[in-house]
């Protein structure tokens, strides 16, 4: 009788260690631990084998979840199954989440919830501005992440290495970086590069900061010629140009009166930093002194510039096409030159203008979007325009130059590229208005004569 009680204990024993083993609770998804970007969703399923069991979710504090509905919330699908919801992750919600039946009958299953945080930039500034002169300046560049991201820093592309970053001209700080003695060529763009590596995933933002230092104008250009030549019934163009931050003013005076743009005499354009003065020489009495000033908050400058009387120089006396190819034209001008002891208003140079047919015809025949090249004079040489379309028509003229200014153009002339088609053999003649030549390029050529 005792081996049959202790046989029943035994089996009875046997069932209730398997009953618990079958009402072991679930959950879906089964990972041990959970990883989420901050703002993204997870809803996690809890099930019990038995439908009489109640269920729960407690927080990683040890806090009941009992709302139904927010962004962490319960959901109850089927009397066995309890869902947890978040419906915005954030940062404060790692940790290790459970499920337990009310009655603690059964074992609690739990997960961890790891979350990562994206790298963030809390400054939105893309452009500050700083005085020449100034002690320092932090441009600021505060990071958000998790893990923690890394941070370098670069100057107009080039990195700021650690050793500089440790000397006297920066320091990187936790929040951005610093940079002592400000100058002018600490102007530029800084870039503050962050990185991130998780067990998920990698990645790297980046925010660029234009710094611009504020100054007084000065001359762009060191070199400055005081005197400029123009003739009667022609123009002379006066350029000015500074640098300054905020950009100058540019103003125009002669004598005590200060110029304006007007149809009669007076033409001025410019951008931030330059001007230019054009002069319509209608008479003697516009040969003077024109005095430019640059001016911002920070100062001023200024240079006079004396106009004189000078001779318009003779048209050229030689504009003819040596050679060309499906590209490029080669041209000989040429204009009359002095005696050996040049003077002032000796031809220094040559301007052509061409444009193509189609081009020419598309203007209403007027040459202000021609192209144009500037060569200086040189004597016995010819002059290459290249980046030319192959089998093209081309409308061509010249001017000779001086200090002065340019003469009157020559007559129009039509050229033709040469086609990129492989040439066949013919047995008709050219035409009349067809002459075959060799110029310095060793080239032949095909010279179309046509005046406009």
């Amino acid at each position: 009788m005792r081996l049959i009680g202790f046989m029943l204990n035994l089996a009875a024993l046997t069932a209730v260690v398997l009953g618990n083993h079958h009402e072991s609770l679930s959950l879906s998804p089964a990972e041990h631990s959970v990883v989420r970007y901050t703002n993204e969703s997870l809803i996690v399923q809890c099930r019990s084998p038995d439908p009489d069991v109640k269920l729960h979710w407690k927080s990683p504090k040890g806090e009941i979840i009992r709302e139904h509905k927010g962004r962490i919330h319960i959901e109850q699908t089927s009397p066995e199954q309890l869902k947890i919801v978040f419906a915005h992750i954030a940062l404060a919600d790692k940790g290790n989440w459970s499920c337990e039946a009310a009655e603690g009958r059964l074992h609690s299953k739990s997960f961890d919830l790891i979350v990562y945080q994206k790298i963030t930039f809390t400054e939105n500034v893309s452009v500050i501005t700083v005085k020449e002169g100034d002690k320092d300046k932090t441009i600021l560049c505060e990071v958000k992440g998790e893990p923690q991201p890394n941070i370098t820093w670069h100057f107009n592309g080039q990195p700021i290495s650690v050793d500089t970053a440790d000397g006297s001209k920066y320091r990187i700080l936790a929040d951005g970086l610093l940079i002592n003695k400000v100058t002018q060529s600490d102007t530029g763009e800084y870039t503050c590069r962050a990185y991130q590596v998780n067990s998920i995933a990698s990645d790297m933002q980046e925010r660029t900061v234009l710094m611009k230092i504020e100054h007084k104008p000065f001359w762009t250009h060191k070199q400055f010629v005081s005197m400029q030549y123009a003739y009667i019934n022609g123009t002379a163009s006066i350029m000015c140009e500074a640098q300054a931050e905020p950009p100058a003013t540019f103003t125009w005076h002669r004598k005590q009166k200060r110029l304006h743009s007007n149809e009669r005499l007076y033409t001025i354009e410019g951008d931030h930093y330059w001007s230019r003065l054009t002069v319509h020489v209608l008479n003697v009495s516009v040969f003077d002194n024109y005095r430019c000033r640059a001016t911002n908050h920070l100062g001023s400058i200024e240079r006079t510039k004396r106009l004189e009387q000078g001779e318009k120089p003779p048209s050229p006396i030689t504009f003819q096409l040596r050679g060309f190819n499906s590209n490029t034209f080669d041209v000989d001008v040429s204009a009359p030159r002095g005696p050996e002891d040049r003077g002032p208003m000796e031809v220094n140079g040559f301007r052509i203008e061409y444009m193509s047919e189609l081009e020419f015809k598309s203007d209403a025949g007027k040459w202000t979007n021609a192209r144009r090249k500037d060569f200086p004079f040189e004597e016995g040489a010819t002059f290459l325009i290249t980046n030319l379309e192959p089998d093209t028509y081309y409308l061509m003229r010249a001017a000779s130059r001086n200090l002065a200014g340019f003469s009157d153009f020559t007559k129009v002339e039509k050229y033709k590229t040469l086609s990129l088609e492989p040439r066949v053999s013919s047995a008709h003649p050219l035409p009349q208005s067809t002459s075959l030549c060799f110029g310095l390029m060793a080239l032949m050529c095909l010279t179309l004569r046509l005046g406009y």
